[in-house]
């Protein structure tokens, strides 16, 4: 979908990565195992954003800026249920415009295509 995207991960609301892919060429910057421990990381920190639901609305998504990397939690709600059932994981070029390409390709693409995970 966008060249900059490193790696996209799909995790279930327990923090368990269910599927990874990696940008073609890529050399990981973290192991299997850590790339699973930052999987459960994000959703737990995402699950503690939704105790401000009632204040701030329900996340869209999250987006965090590192020195080798800029990352993105996006939580996927299925239907009407107001609990996200799955998250993706991404991770971006340095220097990326995570939120335009989140807000402008992939969210549309999920709300298109939501019929997937049903």
């Amino acid at each position: 979908m966008n060249k900059s995207i490193r790696f996209v991960g799909v995790a279930n609301n327990l923090g368990t990565l269910l599927s990874t892919w990696y940008r073609e060429g890529l050399t990981p910057l973290m192991t299997k195992e850590e790339t699973q421990h930052y999987a459960l990381q994000a959703v737990l920190r995402a699950a503690i954003r939704e105790d401000f639901i009632s204040k701030l609305g329900r996340l869209k998504h999250s987006i965090g800026t590192y020195d080798r990397l800029t990352r993105a939690t996006i939580p996927v709600i299925i239907k009407d249920n107001h609990e996200a059932k799955f998250f993706l994981l991404l991770s971006f070029d340095v220097g990326t415009d995570a939120k335009t390409i989140i807000e402008n390709q992939l969210l549309p693409y999920i709300d298109k295509n939501i019929k997937l995970f049903n």
